[in-house]
């Protein structure tokens, strides 16, 4: 993964960065993960219709409807000017939109907040993750920083970018995808490259996996599995000497797979056809309307013996111009005999 640097950016940069969006300010406030023992089941980032029922000189409480009640301090309310007095921006019965910003489930306390969370969270930024309808915030020499209405801007390397010009702030982007999420860094990296659906690091070595197949040369057939190349069912996969594996797939059938083998740093994915029996690599040994075989069997008896008629050609063809060498030479031999004789004469 490509390391990004998120520490170049300017202080014009930066203060373009810590700039509110509209429908998206950022609540540095901590966000508890209280979800199992939330009260009623309420949970940080919900929005309710709230009621103000009372109020305090800190902040106000509020009905969530649910039978629940949560309490807003004065510093999250949205009200822009200096608040001395809560009882001056709200008062009993007054109904606002809130969300929760965190639940304490010990004390059942729900703390409230005016301010819209971000869409996307730290736990929703998985790698691979698609976001659409993005908006640039700053532009620097290393890359774009991006408004992806979550925890923070999102760092856009040109390199990373499939536009052949550098994109203008406040211009939209309409796809990009999560590359890298690092909470404790604080950095998320994101790339206009569409990744493979199985990356690398995902792929072990006996996953079963599925997809059809692209092609087939004589090497085996090449299979879609998602990952950033195809993989490939080789004729060695078979332990039965050289097949041809036409016999047993064609283009375009989606097939169940098995790893076998996977290295990254050569892009490649070695597969086994799943299906095969133990019995369907034993040669029949009757009559074929005698027995009762698979269709899988046949086909792999098929190979095999078209395999070894083809060793056995080939070997006859050895053989044929290994004694047709032997006879000239025994030829060349007796001329140079009766030269020989010949001249003592």
């Amino acid at each position: 993964m490509e390391d990004i640097n998120q520490e170049g950016a300017t202080a014009e940069t930066e203060a373009a960065l810590q700039t509110p969006v509209a429908d998206a300010t950022i609540n540095e406030a901590p966000i508890a993960n209280a979800e199992a023992d939330a009260p009623a089941g309420i949970k940080p980032r919900m929005g309710f219709k709230g009621k103000v029922v009372r109020t305090d000189l800190g902040g106000a409480f509020l009905d969530l409807g649910n039978g629940s009640e949560g309490y807003m301090h004065i510093s999250q309310f949205l009200d822009k000017g200096a608040i001395t007095r809560v009882a001056d921006v709200v008062k009993v019965d007054d109904e606002m939109d809130v969300y929760v910003m965190s639940v304490n489930p010990k004390t059942k306390r729900i703390n409230l907040t005016q301010h819209k969370p971000p869409t996307f969270d730290w736990s929703d930024l998985n790698i691979g993750r698609k976001i659409e309808n993005v908006k640039v915030v700053a532009v620097e020499s290393f890359g774009a920083f991006v408004d992806i209405d979550g925890p923070k801007h999102a760092l856009l390397p040109f390199n990373l970018m499939t536009t052949n010009e550098r994109p203008k702030v406040g211009q939209l982007l309409e796809t990009v995808w999560v590359m890298e999420s690092d909470e404790g860094r604080r950095r998320i990296g994101l790339t206009m490259v569409e990744p493979p659906k199985l990356p690398w690091e995902a792929i072990h070595r006996g996953d079963r996996l599925s997809g059809p197949v692209v092609r087939i040369e004589r090497n085996g057939a090449y299979v879609e599995v998602g990952a950033e190349r195809e993989g490939l069912i080789s004729t060695r996969s078979f332990g039965a000497g050289w097949v041809n594996v036409g016999d047993f797939v064609e283009v375009g059938e989606t097939v169940q797979v098995k790893v076998i083998g996977v290295d990254p740093s050569r892009k490649r994915l070695d597969l086994q056809l799943e299906g095969l029996k133990a019995e369907d690599f034993a040669l029949s040994s009757g009559p074929a309307e005698e027995e009762q075989i698979s269709p899988m069997a046949a086909a792999l008896q098929k190979a095999q013996r078209a395999n070894r008629f083809e060793l056995g050609a080939e070997n006859a063809r050895n053989n044929l111009a290994k004694n047709k060498k032997q006879n000239q030479q025994k030829e060349l031999l007796e001329r140079t005999l009766q030269q020989m004789q010949a001249t003592k004469k």
